[in-house]
């Protein structure tokens, strides 16, 4: 069966952020199928090769590639609806597939413009929105404020037919906080190309200029509080006595590391790397040793790093939470909530090499039973077909 459809991607794609290789990997994931795509998408970013991409008009003033809050998204959210609209009136979709909530807003403000079509509307959910808010320091926890974007939230969760859910406790809020039927929605974990089973860990490092009995330890993403960074920067501080360990942070913004970095002087302990781009990703994790994700509950959202940092053969250290423990298993290693906690476990990880090897490659096995390309193309056609034939 042929299909057409159309993906809502509210975010500057394509900048290497978890958000972009999630959609990314779901796109290229029905490369060789039936299925024409076609992503609708904010004016900045990287056109991807192969990938359809559409742009609304850009936005003077607005740079932002990086996560987190940005008062220029409601102009890019504005242009994104009316480019969707014009798109879905041209192309004439079977299907529209929205990333994130705004994503899902977007499109169910197509389909109600559009009703005579009767258009199915997917909304591929990565995590709670006030949750994410809150994480990012944009919000307080509790006030007027979170009460009236967690009523958004759960009026938004109301508008699709169909949910695409990145974990288990994502599609657990769906079903209890929002009340959402279990049947309209479908896990669909996020994925890891081929490439990063090619090489093992420990390799190419000379670059880093350590020597080989040192441990490196890898963090992958955004440097921003939401992800947890200051845990990282904590242990960072606390183990750079450690003249065994040394830190490899990919990702950006780079400005406050630096700032970190300069004020305590680690720079014999760190490398900041910078904007890593994905397809060189795989090749800067085999040089690591060890692999943070340092990620709080708070979001709900599923970490796709973890995937990333297990197909690469990584011991991961981790806070214990429940997509945590649904991801690794045995194979992690589990801090309780705090700084101290967290870097307790690095030090863990790093004392014994050869356990962490093995549980580095117990991981690798389950990624490559379960996280391939081939599984969720598997699962995306059969919910698109589903939904096309009014299932």
């Amino acid at each position: 069966m042929s299909l057409k459809v159309l993906h809502i991607g509210p975010t500057p794609f394509f900048a290497d952020r978890g958000c972009h290789i999630r959609i990314r990997n779901e796109i290229e994931a029905l490369a060789d199928s039936d299925v024409r795509i076609i992503l609708c998408t904010y004016p900045l970013g990287e056109d991807v090769a192969g990938i359809d991409i559409r742009r609304p008009w850009t936005i003077p003033g607005y740079t932002k590639l990086d996560a987190g809050f940005s008062p220029y998204r409601f102009v890019a959210d504005a242009y994104l609806f009316v480019l969707v609209l014009r798109t879905t009136w041209r192309e004439r979709p079977d299907i529209l597939h929205g990333h994130l909530h705004e994503g899902a807003l977007i499109g169910w403000a197509v389909k109600w413009c559009l009703f005579w079509r009767r258009l199915p509307l997917i909304m591929d959910m990565q995590g709670s929105l006030s949750g994410e808010l809150v994480g990012y320091g944009t919000i307080a926890r509790r006030g007027l404020l979170a009460a009236a974007v967690t009523r958004l939230e759960r009026l938004i969760c109301r508008l699709p037919g169909f949910f695409f859910c990145s974990s288990e406790q994502s599609r657990h809020l769906l079903t209890t906080t929002f009340r959402v039927a279990e049947q309209r929605t479908q896990l669909l974990p996020d994925v890891v190309p081929d490439s990063f089973f090619q090489q093992g860990p420990g390799t190419g490092r000379a670059r880093l200029g350590v020597a080989d009995d040192v441990c490196v330890v890898v963090y992958a993403g955004s440097l921003l509080p939401g992800k947890g960074t200051q845990h990282v920067f904590e242990a960072i501080r606390s183990l750079h006595w450690r003249d065994d360990l040394f830190f490899l942070l990919l990702g950006y913004p780079v400005e406050e590391a630096e700032a970190f970095v300069g004020e305590h002087g680690l720079q014999g302990s760190v490398h900041l790397a910078g904007r890593i781009a994905y397809g060189e990703l795989a090749s800067w994790l085999a040089m690591a040793d060890i692999a943070l994700d340092p990620k709080e509950e708070v979001s709900g959202e599923a970490s796709g790093k973890i995937l990333h940092y297990m197909a690469a053969g990584l011991p991961v250290v981790c806070f214990d939470t429940t997509n945590n423990r649904s991801l690794l298993g045995e194979s992690g290693y589990y801090a309780a909530p705090g700084s101290e906690a967290f870097t307790r476990a690095i030090e863990q990880a790093a004392v014994d090499r050869e356990e962490g090897r093995r549980r580095g490659q117990a991981g690798r096995r389950v990624i490559q039973e379960h996280f391939s390309m081939a599984a969720v193309r598997e699962t995306l056609l059969r919910s698109y077909v589903k939904l096309k034939a009014g299932g």
